[in-house]
């Protein structure tokens, strides 16, 4: 690990209250680095409220600090709208018949306490009810989009914001493990679109499973950066739900090996309870996810082999095969179901017109 990557991380645990100073002093170029690197994984707001709750002494220069907190004061801005939005959108859909639930997003940040302003905010995930027959029925009638993939519809309707209606949560690209997961979603559905509220939050046990499946799924496909896994950090923080039932979910949807490998950076960097982790942590496996996650930067964003392959003429054939053997460890069937899938899904979008 660098020693940029190493005061990052420490920065985080300082915001989060699990340490009280950095480790050393950075230089004014590692201050930079940090600033970069924050800039990558959509932590800003974390990282600069570590920096605030540093003993005087390590405070970075001041136009470093500065920077740092312009960027801040965005992230806090855009939580201000985008909680406002999520009325609008839940009410949207309310008025034409749809029960909806918020997933991710601000749902999370809500956990966040004190740091909910800090979390960077990105669209908004909406499921709706109804199947995608109905929803999507209701989106091109109201806003056409050929922007259609197995999950979610491109909703353009509310300018400046990005709102993913999702007429399905989430999907595993196999299809036994994802029968299984559809079922524990529609399981989950009356608790999550039956509470009558403004605005619908889904439940902590949906969210245990859906963010799990989603960072791994990520990882698999274009990279996952900290933000995603700051976000299930709060989720088992703030869950109560019994780890052996959950564990037994994760275990019916192939995503064990996974789950040990996440529980070991839950335990070693982001120092949450022994008593709050999913299962027994994976070291081996954890380091090898942790080294992926800081190497990508949020959703691929700083993985620049990654960039160079997608411009490559057989880059493709090097996501799907090549780049996906490397997480053997985590799925041993990815590297065959993963290109099934998407030979299936590219049916499906030509089957309705998408392509």
């Amino acid at each position: 690990m660098t020693k940029v990557a190493r005061y990052f991380i420490e920065l985080m645990q300082v915001a989060l209250g699990r340490t009280e100073r950095l480790s050393g002093m950075p230089t004014e170029k590692q201050w930079y680095g940090l600033l970069q690197m924050s800039i990558d994984h959509s932590m800003q707001g974390i990282i600069f409220a570590g920096i605030q709750r540093l003993p005087q002494d390590q405070f970075p220069p001041l136009r470093v600090k500065m920077q740092f907190h312009g960027q801040s004061e965005a992230v806090k801005l855009r939580n201000e709208t985008m909680n406002e939005q999520c009325v609008v959108v839940s009410e949207h859909f309310r008025k034409a018949g749809f029960r909806t639930a918020i997933m991710k997003g601000q749902g999370n940040a809500r956990l966040y306490g004190e740091l909910s302003d800090a979390r960077s905010s990105g669209d908004i995930d909406l499921w709706v009810e109804g199947g995608f027959e109905k929803v999507n029925d209701f989106v091109q009638k109201t806003c056409p989009t050929k922007e259609v993939n197995e999950l979610e519809i491109q909703y353009g309707a509310f300018p400046g914001i990005v709102v993913e209606v999702h007429y399905r949560p989430f999907i595993i690209r196999n299809f036994v493990f994802n029968a299984r997961l559809q079922r524990f979603f529609d399981n989950e559905a009356e608790a999550c679109f039956g509470q009558n509220e403004p605005v619908n939050w889904v439940t902590m046990r949906f969210n245990i499973i859906h963010q799990l499946a989603h960072i791994r799924l990520h990882l698999f496909t274009e990279g996952i950066g900290m933000r995603q896994l700051m976000d299930y950090y709060f989720v088992l923080l703030n869950s109560k739900e019994d780890r052996g039932e959950m564990m037994g979910i994760i275990r019916s949807l192939g995503m064990e090996s996974f789950a040990s490998a996440l529980m070991w950076i839950m335990s070693n960097i982001f120092r949450l309870d022994d008593e709050k982790l999913l299962c027994e942590p994976n070291e081996k496996n954890g380091r090898f996810l942790f080294d992926e996650v800081v190497k990508s930067g949020n959703f691929g964003r700083n993985d620049k082999e990654l960039k160079e392959k997608k411009k490559e003429a057989y880059g493709h054939f090097w996501l799907l095969f090549i780049r996906n053997l490397r997480y053997w460890r985590f799925d041993k069937w990815d590297w065959i179901s993963g290109p099934i899938w998407r030979v299936y899904y590219r049916f499906w979008k030509r089957k309705r017109g998408f392509e």
